[in-house]
């Protein structure tokens, strides 16, 4: 009976005490973290190359942006001046599509700068994006440039192993860890100090560069584009990536410290992890996914559909495609001669030869995207041991820069191609009485100028589930890591 009434005061002491132990390991680790002023202008160092990363990536999106708009402007002026002509000459005429700039590319441009940001909308053809600004930059530009993305995968680990490897190594020797062990002091409640500690610095740095990534939305979002909420649904999934990605890198450091035999040894091991994980993992995974998903090169894309295209008969009046419609097409309307028809044969030929070319342009685009997807799939794949491979492809979805993102505008660009193309030939099916018909600027005003809205947050999480999950791996596997090399800690 007296151990049921004291058993629930004895429990809640043990765990004040534990709380104790963790606050006071803590406040010591943050003490010595300050006490090393390399480390705090380090860290201060990196925190205002952040910012100013940030304060770039933002001047660089809004002339991005600028020109954009500005190019828009000035082809719709173009497609609106064409004057009188043949709708389908108009059509050939085209129009261009331009990606508008994503917000969060100030903190992650991700893979815009290689794949493109403009299509043109011409008749008979689906185009690939043009005008990569890594081609045109030449080769400093293709080497990518200073992005608040590329100091927190990169740098911001290398700060996380500095202000961790020594944490059990260092107090081993100087003999302290031993007097903690020797009282009583749990090894995992050590753990949790020191962790918490770290952890914590880790916000600290985290905190200036989301706050300004932040204010620049709040600032600078155009609000009749984009929705505010969906950009710091973004932003916050981004910061919650980062925290998780860079806390992994705090439980091994923990780790490696509690089993290495000084520090020396556990900061080798610790710079030989990083530079792996920032350099050899992602090339030697990008060659593998290249290896087990290759993709046709531009050559080989176009001729495959071009062999496809083919069937079809275009211009080709002697084609036996064409022959077969047309025959269809006079059964249809009842009548023995083209000249009979109600309608423009010329237009239901070129709508025709229009629909038959969408299913092939979206088999082949298609295949393609899938292809790029299990590229995706494979570098991600072992994100749970080199974590960088799972958080880019994060960053950049959440960053609205990756490569399903590109294809999401690719497929709203063609589908505005489409559209041009079915509104100048029903024009000419249903005006047409001739070879010399021609249409007036009243059509042009009537076909739109192309107007994208990006997904939503729900659309980077819906694809990016395996990067997720091996992020999460990652984070689970160096907590255990953690956990296991504190409890082989002995105080002799």
């Amino acid at each position: 009976m007296s151990d049921l009434v004291l058993a629930p005061p004895a429990a809640a002491a043990a765990a004040k005490s534990r709380w104790r132990i963790l606050r006071a390991v803590a406040a010591k680790e943050w003490a010595e973290l300050f006490r090393d002023r390399r480390l705090v202008w380090l860290c201060a160092f990196v925190v205002a190359l952040m910012l100013a990363a940030l304060a770039f990536g933002y001047v660089e999106d809004a002339r991005i942006q600028r020109e954009r708009e500005a190019a828009a402007k000035a082809d719709r002026e173009l497609w609106l001046g064409q004057g009188a002509k043949n709708p389908h000459a108009a059509a050939h005429f085209g129009q261009y599509a331009f990606k508008p700039s994503s917000p969060l590319a100030l903190a992650d441009p991700g893979a815009d700068a290689y794949v493109g940001s403009t299509v043109w909308l011409e008749a008979h053809k689906q185009n690939e994006t043009q005008f990569k600004q890594a081609r045109d930059g030449g080769v400093g530009a293709r080497l990518g440039s200073l992005s608040l993305a590329f100091i927190l995968q990169t740098i911001a680990p290398l700060i996380v192993i500095l202000m961790g490897f020594a944490s059990f190594s260092g107090e081993r020797e100087s003999g302290t860890l031993k007097q903690l062990l020797s009282v009583g002091v749990r090894p995992r409640d050590i753990l949790a100090g020191k962790a918490a500690a770290l952890i914590g610095a880790i916000f600290a740095l985290l905190a200036p560069a989301f706050v300004g990534a932040a204010l620049a939305l709040v600032l600078f979002v155009d609000r009749e584009r984009l929705s505010l909420t969906d950009q710091f649904i973004r932003l916050a999934a981004l910061g919650a990536a980062y925290a998780v990605y860079l806390a992994g890198f705090a439980f091994l450091a923990l780790g490696v410290s509690a089993l290495a035999r000084n520090s020396r040894a556990a900061l080798v091991t610790l710079l030989a992890f990083w530079l792996a994980n920032s350099f050899l993992a992602p090339r030697l995974a990008t060659d593998a996914a290249r290896a087990f998903a290759p993709t046709p090169t531009s050559l080989e894309f176009r001729a495959a559909i071009a062999k496809d295209k083919a069937r079809t008969f275009g211009h080709d009046e002697s084609h036996p495609a064409f022959v077969a419609f047309r025959d269809e097409t006079l059964k249809k309307y009842g009548v023995s001669r083209i000249q009979d028809l109600p309608v423009s044969f010329r237009g239901l030929t070129l709508r025709k030869d229009d629909e038959s070319g969408y299913a092939i342009f979206d088999r082949h685009f298609g295949a393609l995207q899938s292809a790029f997807d299990r590229q995706d799939a494979l570098r991600a794949a072992p994100g749970f041991l080199f974590p960088l491979l799972a958080l880019r492809p994060i960053s950049m979805a959440f960053a609205g820069v990756d490569s399903r993102s590109q294809f999401d505008f690719a497929t709203a660009a063609e589908a505005h191609r489409r559209d041009i193309q079915n509104q100048v030939s029903d024009n000419i099916i249903h005006f047409a009485r001739d070879n010399n018909y021609v249409a007036g600027p009243e059509l042009w005003r009537m076909i739109g100028s192309f107007a994208y809205r990006a997904p939503g947050a729900g659309f980077a999480l819906g694809h990016n589930a395996l990067p997720i999950a091996a992020l999460l791996g990652w984070f689970a596997l160096t907590g255990v890591f953690a956990l296991f090399a504190a409890r082989r800690l002995r105080p002799v």
